[in-house]
């Protein structure tokens, strides 16, 4: 299932480690950090380290939604992760739950609106405004000027429910290899790396969802809004070359899936390469002749898209 961005919330947490200061197992720690927290003592050394974790559903349990039917905070020591977005949960047996069928639980439509969606639109939801139908999460937008539950509640239920699935399986056709790219059906480009910090920091750095740009129907995740900016001011200058294809595969005429972490600048333009313990594409270039492979990968990558 395809997450959106209006069931997450970006969080930064500082979280402290203590590491035992006596005997040889000065090497344990205690900490108590959510999923996805990696943390090391030093010595006897107390250290405290900030983490930014994506947040579904601004920390309320999922699982309190369908169980309990009512909206809970989660706690941020009781987490699990899914598809980059992590959940809070009220308890252990709650989490385990959640781990053996994720699906069941994540809210209808992406987390967003659904009345919103019946009327082709995107609400941001408040996550304790929802109802369960069909043994499904829906949640809905409620401000002071808004009651989009009692507006749900009052409309013809089949045709709300219609239009809000036909709204949102447009919103998510698939888009993988869209127009040739190597893309995902969630039709993020580069797993979720932001395509700006290759140029100005200089390495693979991930992109936060709440800073997502579309460009020729591919979605990019920056890091900041001073990053959205510089992408929407030159989109071409960021996009990946070669669809986002390994180069020295297209300079072969072969698609090779890439890691987004080896790359190289090239003429101000972004390369992207294979690397795995059989092969480092990023090598092989560097054997051949930059501009023989760049004229040959951009030769076939034209093939490739159907130009």
């Amino acid at each position: 299932m395809y997450l959106h961005i209006a069931q997450i919330a970006t969080v930064s947490l500082l979280c402290t480690v203590a590491a035992a200061d006596t005997g040889p197992a000065a090497s344990s720690t205690a900490h108590n950090c959510p999923a996805g927290c990696s943390i090391e003592s030093h010595g006897h050394e107390t250290r405290s380290q900030r983490h930014t974790i994506a947040v579904g559903l601004s920390g309320y349990s999922p699982v309190s939604y369908i169980e309990s039917n009512r909206a809970e905070p989660g706690s941020p020591a009781i987490a699990s992760e899914y598809q980059g977005v992590t959940y809070f949960f009220t308890n252990e047996r709650q989490r385990d739950t959640f781990d053996g069928d994720p699906g069941r639980y994540l809210p209808a439509y992406g987390g967003y609106c659904a009345f919103g969606c019946s009327v082709d639109a995107r609400f941001i939801p408040d996550p304790t405004s929802f109802k369960v139908i069909n043994g499904r999460t829906h949640l809905f937008l409620r401000s002071a000027d808004v009651d989009a539950r009692k507006l749900w509640n009052d409309a013809p239920q089949s045709e709300v429910v219609a239009k809000a699935d036909a709204f949102w399986n447009r919103q998510n056709a698939s888009k993988a290899y869209l127009g040739g790219r190597n893309v995902p059906a969630s039709g993020i480009a580069l797993e979720g790396y932001s395509p700006v910090s290759y140029f100005t920091e200089g390495r693979a750095e991930k992109g936060d969802p709440k800073y997502a740009v579309d460009y020729n129907g591919v979605t990019y995740h920056l890091t900041s809004a001073r990053q959205v900016e510089q992408f929407k001011k030159e989109p071409s200058r960021y996009e990946p070359q070669c669809g986002g294809w390994c180069a020295f595969g297209m300079s072969v005429e072969d698609k090779f899936p890439v890691d987004p972490t080896k790359f190289k600048i090239i003429d101000d333009r972004l390369y992207l390469f294979l690397n795995n313990e059989q092969v480092d594409a990023a090598q092989m270039w560097e054997r051949g002749d930059s501009g023989s492979l760049i004229r040959k990968a951009d030769a076939h990558w034209k093939k490739v898209r159907g130009d």
